[in-house]
């Protein structure tokens, strides 16, 4: 028999009415602001000026504002949610910085509402990442991810905004002195191309102006245009031969092209550093390792220094390795450090490469490991068909490389018989959901 609808508290009834009351004052004065600018004598500039994504977002406010609110005994209906969101998309759209901060305030009532809506959270993530929030907007990105998203673009937008992320470090990184707005006095750069020996250079202005836009994470076109201004102004310090300054050209074009183009992924790798067999020796040796049969939460994971999952998973599971075998698997955008992908011949191993989602995984095993069974330069061991599981295939080749302390298997039970039996007869230790070989 169904349990009857749970009703919130009354804590939680009053936590709800202040949200939306925050947020219906939050949308007028934003349209109250919008009222003001028509007003005033000096227009806003055409770019940010009325037109159709805030004609769209000015329609979605009304619709929200003009929504019922839940009963006093009632949690917030569907209706109401997805009107909410509906305009928080509408704003991250439109794109000004008024709208963007709206976004975010729109997508903090949605999870105060809801605070497992991985929408909610999705929109409070590219709302952040919009305005250049990046350590904010990833933490978002990975609240979204962790509460189970299916969305394939959460990945991809993740890694942009870390990669965005890393570009300015490391450009306010390379030199400290001018970021910093000191004066470096000398016999130039270190090529001999800048300014005669002996002669002090001149002090820095854009360093340290776009230092204080990286700080102040200000809004990208911003911190665009002073970055433009400090690579102008080090080429001309130093000379375009510094090395610095080459990787500081490096920085500041990876940076433009993802505000520009997004994340340009390999067509075959999906961006991810390609993997061998000596790579991934390298990444298991001397580390305790678990591989986790069946896609249920593993909590154990915390007693092992890598942890590997198979074909299907939860999102949110830690996932060091993840091992594939199955093409139709819905973990493809789920996070993992390397993804290795099982398949024969190489031409279906290929096809199945180009499953892999841009940004969800650090790095994918190459040719050399789509079929370790069966690969002569591997284990060679012919007796296992194309039905292998993913598995029992990443477990032989770990335990074929011996470089791991320890290694167990949990459920091993949802593996073949035959599979099974192997693991059985070099078991050295075993529980009722645990299978030790090591």
């Amino acid at each position: 028999m169904k349990s009857p609808r749970s009703r919130p508290s009354r804590r939680a009834r009053a936590e709800q009415a202040l949200a939306l009351a925050e947020c219906a004052r939050v949308c007028t004065g934003y349209l109250a602001g919008l009222t003001a600018e028509e007003d005033a004598a000096d227009p806003p500039p055409p770019s940010v000026g009325p037109g159709p994504a805030r004609t769209a977002l000015v329609a979605a406010l009304g619709e929200l504002l003009g929504t019922a609110p839940p009963p006093r005994r009632e949690p917030v209906g569907a209706e109401l949610f997805d009107t909410l969101l509906r305009a928080g998309d509408r704003a991250v759209e439109t794109g000004g910085e008024r709208e963007l901060l709206l976004a975010v305030e729109l997508a903090a009532t949605g999870v105060s509402l809801r605070a497992k809506s991985r929408a909610a959270w999705r929109l409070r993530a590219q709302a952040l990442d919009a305005l250049g929030h990046a350590a904010a907007a990833t933490e978002a990105y990975d609240r979204t991810l962790a509460l189970g998203s299916t969305h394939p673009e959460t990945p991809v937008l993740l890694s942009m905004a870390r990669e965005k992320r890393a570009c300015l470090v490391t450009a306010v990184g390379l030199f400290p002195a001018d970021t910093a707005g000191g004066r470096e006095t000398g016999g130039g750069p270190e090529t001999g191309g800048g300014p005669e020996a002996g002669a002090t250079a001149a002090v820095p202005v854009a360093g340290p102006a776009f230092a204080a836009a990286v700080g102040a994470e200000a809004m990208p076109g911003v911190v665009r245009e002073a970055f433009t201004a400090y690579v102008t102004e080090q080429m001309g310090r130093y000379g375009a031969g510094d090395a610095r300054v080459r990787e500081l050209a490096g920085a500041y074009g990876t940076y433009c092209r993802i505000l520009d183009q997004g994340r340009m992924a390999d067509p075959l790798l999906a961006g991810a550093r390609p993997v061998g067999v000596a790579d991934f020796r390298g990444l298991v040796a001397g580390k305790t390792a678990c591989v986790v049969v069946g896609p249920g939460r593993f909590e154990e994971a915390g007693d092992y220094e890598l942890v590997v999952r198979c074909d299907d998973f939860r999102g949110g599971e830690r996932a060091d390795v993840h091992a594939v075998a199955d093409p139709a698997c819905e973990s493809w955008h789920r996070p993992a450090g390397v993804r290795l992908l099982f398949a024969d011949p190489g031409e279906t191993w290929r096809e199945t490469v180009r499953r892999a989602v841009p940004g969800a995984q650090d790095g994918l095993g190459d040719a050399s490991l789509r079929r370790p069974l069966q690969d002569p330069a591997l284990l060679g061991d012919g007796g296992w068909g194309p039905e292998t599981s993913a598995a029992f295939t990443v477990l032989r080749l770990l335990d074929h490389l011996d470089v791991s302390p320890r290694l167990d298997v949990h459920g091993a039970g949802r593996l073949r018989p035959e599979e099974r039996r192997w693991i059985t007869s070099r078991a050295k230790d075993r529980t009722k959901t645990r299978t030790a070989l090591r």
